[in-house]
């Protein structure tokens, strides 16, 4: 079994869509990872936190591993109450430096002050900036058909934090097959059902659509982001985060 044949598509698809798998975006400069420095509508009663059991070595790894995700409130890629006011839609790329940063240092902040108050909802879109990512959003989305989605996004972010400090495997062997399955199986999921998504075709259709769609808005790279429907500039810290949210819930 090979994720060959599904990257082979999606590469070809990428060039229907007019998008550069190499070399796209803000992780362009240096997007190689290895060298990185139902929805309940009350949240505060029944958002449950999981933090992860990943044995995370280097700095950003360990932070990512002890974030508090309300994975009670996850409904596949997204997370937050079915009302919120605010919903934040993240362009990423799990081998993306930029987007390793936003995963260690705000996104646990918006989670916690925003997501588990039930004001912000939060959904991952796919923006995969060349083929080894590729693979590891397609894992991804066969872990999302499982409802599994946060602890393998969590595995994935801790795995870049790891290549990229040399305290783990190259973000290549970390994102190849065999390793893919290996985080899937830690994260509880169907080996063969697993097995079987990620050289089919449901995963790869999700992941070039959010592919597509972010072409179509004209995103300038990894990561981006769209507030409420509009493609938003990237605060650039999360006291800018917050003065930004806070508006939008006024």
């Amino acid at each position: 079994m090979s994720l060959q044949a599904p990257l082979l598509r999606f590469v070809a698809t990428s060039l229907v869509f007019g998008t550069a798998v190499l070399g796209l975006a803000a992780c362009g400069d240096d997007d190689d990872g290895d060298t990185a420095d139902g929805s309940p509508s009350k949240a505060t009663a029944t958002a449950t936190s999981v933090k992860g059991n990943v044995a995370a070595q280097s700095a950003l790894g360990k932070k990512i591993n002890e974030t508090a995700v309300p994975e009670s409130m996850a409904n596949g890629r997204r997370l937050g109450a079915a009302d919120a006011k605010v919903v934040i839609e993240a362009y990423e790329d799990f081998g993306c430096p930029h987007c390793l940063d936003f995963t260690a240092n705000i996104e646990p902040r918006i989670l916690q002050e925003y997501v588990t108050s039930g004001k912000v909802a939060f959904e991952y879109r796919y923006f995969p900036l060349r083929q080894l990512t590729a693979g590891a959003a397609i894992a991804a989305e066969c872990a999302s058909a499982q409802n599994k989605f946060w602890p393998f996004h969590r595995a994935l972010f801790i795995a870049q934090a790891e290549a990229a400090e040399r305290t783990g495997p190259s973000l290549t062997e970390a994102f190849a097959l065999a390793n893919l399955k290996k985080i899937a199986a830690d994260a509880g999921l169907d080996p063969a059902s697993f097995e079987t998504c990620v050289v089919g075709d449901t995963a790869l259709n999700a992941v070039q659509a959010d592919l597509k769609k972010a072409n179509e808005l004209g995103l300038p790279g990894t990561p981006s982001f769209v507030i409420n429907g509009q493609v938003t500039p990237t605060p650039e810290d999360f006291a800018a985060w917050k003065k930004l949210l806070d508006s939008l819930l006024k």
